[in-house]
C-alpha cells in the first residue's frame, strides 16, 4: 500500500501587527513577555484606563482648571521650600514636598511612554520644564527680597548641592510606588509619602536660592538632583505601569515600536544622569572642612611669627585658586603688640605653594584664679 505522506504542520501565525516588532531589539522580545503575563492575570478594566488617562490629562475647561491650580499650588510650595531651606527648618521643606504638584506632569510623561502618545508627552514634557524654570526664578527672585545673608550656608541648602546613586535609587522606587499608587486606588493614600520620599521642588528652590547668591556651580548640583528625580520617576514608573496592567495586551504587541523607543529614551537618560551621581558630583564652593594637617600648618605659622599667640579657631576655603583663611587668635595678658599677619601670610603661602589671604581676629586673654577653702 502506498504510504500515507502528512503535510507538514503550517508554521504559526504571528499576531496581529506582529510584522512591527522590532526583532533585533531585546526590548521587543521584553515587551512580548509583558504581553503574555498581562493577558493571563487581572488587568485594568477600560473605566480605570479612562480614569487615570482623565486625571493626569485634562481636556477642555478641566485643562484650564487643572493648570490654574498647579500654578498655584507650584507658587505656594516654592515660597515655602524657600523659606523652610533659609530658616534651615526640615520640618517647613518637608510641607513644600507635600504640598508640590510636580508629580502630575512626571507621570503623564511616564503614561504617554508606555501608551505611545508623543504629543502628548511632548505637552507634559513642556509644562514641567517650564515649571521647573518658574520655580528656580521665583526662589531666586524670593532669596533677593528676603534680609538676611547666606553665610554659612543652611544645611537644608548644601545638603541638597551633592547628589549621588542613592538618590536616584530613591527616584527609582518612589516612581514605582507613585505610579501603583494611581494604578490601584486602594493604593491611592501612598502618594503623599512618595511626594516626601522624592523632593522635585526642593532642589529647584536651592537651586534658585543659589544663583541669587553667585553660587552657580552649587545650583548645578542642585539642578542635577532634580533631573536625577525626575529621570528615576519616569522610568520605574513607566515599567510599573506596564507591569499593573495599565497599557492593554495587545497594544505592547502591535504598538511597541513607539513604546520600546522611549523605554529606551528613559534608559539612556538614566544612565547619562548616572555618570555624575557615580563619581559623586562636587561643588567646588561648597565650604570644606579645614583638614587637621592645614590646621597644624596655620598653628605651625603662628608660632613662628610670635609663640605667645594660640590660635583658637582656623577655617581655610579655596576661592579663585587662592586660600582664604579666617584665623580666631588670643593675645596674651598686658600685650598690645598685634600679630604680625603679613609674615603670617608669607610662610603660610610658602607651605602651601598657592596666594594666600589671610584675616585675623584677635581676642585678648584674660587670666583670673579663685580659691575657696572649707
Amino acid at each position: 500500500m502506498p504510504t500515507s505522506v502528512r503535510p507538514p504542520h503550517p508554521a504559526p501565525t504571528p499576531p496581529a501587527g506582529h510584522q512591527n516588532v522590532p526583532r533585533s531589539a531585546l526590548l521587543g522580545r521584553v515587551l512580548e513577555l509583558a504581553a503574555r503575563y498581562d493577558a493571563g492575570r487581572r488587568r485594568l478594566t477600560e473605566q480605570e484606563r479612562h480614569r487615570i488617562t482623565r486625571d493626569l490629562f485634562p481636556t477642555g475647561f478641566a485643562r484650564r482648571q487643572f493648570l490654574g491650580r498647579f500654578s498655584a499650588l507650584m507658587t505656594l510650595s516654592v515660597l515655602i521650600a524657600v523659606l523652610g531651606l533659609l530658616a534651615d527648618s526640615t520640618a517647613v521643606v518637608i510641607g513644600a514636598m507635600v504640598v508640590a504638584p510636580l508629580m502630575t506632569p512626571v507621570l503623564a510623561i511616564a503614561v504617554a511612554i508606555v501608551r505611545g502618545w508623543p504629543q502628548r508627552l511632548g505637552v507634559m514634557a513642556l509644562v514641567t520644564m517650564v515649571a521647573a524654570a518658574g520655580s528656580v526664578g521665583l526662589a531666586a527672585a524670593t532669596s533677593w527680597l528676603l534680609p538676611g545673608t547666606l553665610d554659612p550656608l543652611p544645611r537644608e541648602i548644601v545638603a541638597r548641592t551633592a547628589p549621588n546613586l542613592l538618590d536616584l535609587g530613591i527616584a527609582l522606587v518612589a516612581g514605582a510606588a507613585a505610579a501603583y499608587s494611581r494604578a490601584r486606588r486602594q493604593a491611592a493614600d501612598a502618594i503623599t509619602g512618595v511626594a516626601i520620599a522624592v523632593a522635585l521642588v526642593p532642589p529647584l528652590a536651592t537651586s534658585g536660592i543659589l544663583v541669587e547668591a553667585g553660587h552657580y556651580r552649587m545650583a548645578g548640583g542642585a539642578l542635577l538632583l532634580f533631573t536625577a528625580n525626575v529621570v528615576g520617576i519616569v522610568l520605574s514608573a513607566s515599567v510599573t505601569f506596564i507591569v499593573t496592567g495599565f497599557v492593554p495586551a495587545r497594544q505592547l504587541v502591535t504598538g511597541n515600536r513607539r513604546i520600546a523607543t522611549g523605554l529606551r529614551l528613559s534608559t539612556i537618560a538614566v544612565l547619562l544622569v548616572t555618570l555624575p551621581l557615580t563619581f559623586g558630583y562636587r561643588a567646588d564652593e561648597a565650604p570644606p572642612r579645614t583638614t587637621p594637617s592645614q590646621v597644624g600648618t596655620i598653628d605651625d605659622a603662628v608660632g613662628q611669627v610670635d609663640p605667645r599667640m594660640t590660635v583658637v579657631d582656623a577655617q581655610m576655603t579655596e576661592v579663585d585658586d587662592a586660600a582664604v583663611i579666617d584665623l580666631v587668635v588670643t593675645q596674651p595678658p598686658r600685650s598690645t603688640a598685634p600679630l604680625d599677619t603679613d609674615q603670617v601670610a608669607e610662610i603660610l603661602a610658602d607651605e602651601l605653594d598657592q596666594s594666600v589671604e589671610l584675616r585675623v581676629q584677635t581676642v585678648p586673654a584674660d587670666r583670673s584664679q579663685a580659691s575657696v577653702d572649707r
